[in-house]
């Protein structure tokens, strides 16, 4: 008997010791660019000291039907200063190439910011971070395609994920199209 517990102690140590690793292996997830999302976090905090955390960055979104979104977030100094919001279709130009005419757009400013309900929220790189990995890289790999990636210089560029079978506008997360320091 006294083995037998000893065993079912052993048993349950070892799966809760593996439970918590897969949980841990999430900041490990890799890219394209080869960088994990760790070893991208941990750049991303040397890099914004360095420039005096003043950036800019836009996330885009864009439809198979043609329609799309830009959101550019300013950071002066660590705090959000302004917020540009384009929406767009995609047509076909006379020369058969493709032109984006302008639907809606905004410009934000001080006090203001986060006062439209489209675009990109108003968030901090460092708020991107936390939410790739508490919202997007925590989903049922079984069911879902999930997608970590970041720029040349290691910066986090696109997090979120993609139900297995979906076709069409799918992606849940957010991708950095245009990243530069200030």
């Amino acid at each position: 008997m006294k083995i037998s517990n000893c065993f079912i102690l052993f048993l349950f140590c070892i799966t809760l010791l593996s439970c918590s690793t897969s949980d841990n292996d999430r900041d490990e997830i890799t890219g394209e660019s080869g960088i994990s999302y760790s070893d991208s976090k941990k750049m991303w905090k040397e890099l914004k000291a360095q420039n005096d955390e003043t950036y800019s960055y836009t996330a885009s979104f864009i439809s198979w039907s043609g329609f799309g979104s830009r959101t550019t977030i300013t950071i002066k100094d660590g705090v959000v200063s302004k917020r540009e919001y384009l929406y767009f279709e995609q047509v076909l130009n006379e020369e058969s190439e493709r032109e984006e005419v302008e639907i809606e757009s905004y410009t934000e400013t001080g006090e203001e910011i986060g006062s439209h309900s489209e675009g990109f929220d108003p968030l901090l790189i460092d708020e991107l971070y936390e939410t790739c990995i508490s919202e997007y890289l925590i989903v049922n790999t079984g069911e879902n395609d999930v997608y970590f990636n970041t720029n040349e210089a290691g910066i986090i560029s696109n997090c979120g994920f993609v139900e297995k079978g979906c076709v069409d506008d799918c992606f849940i997360g957010f991708r950095i199209s245009e990243f530069q320091w200030l």
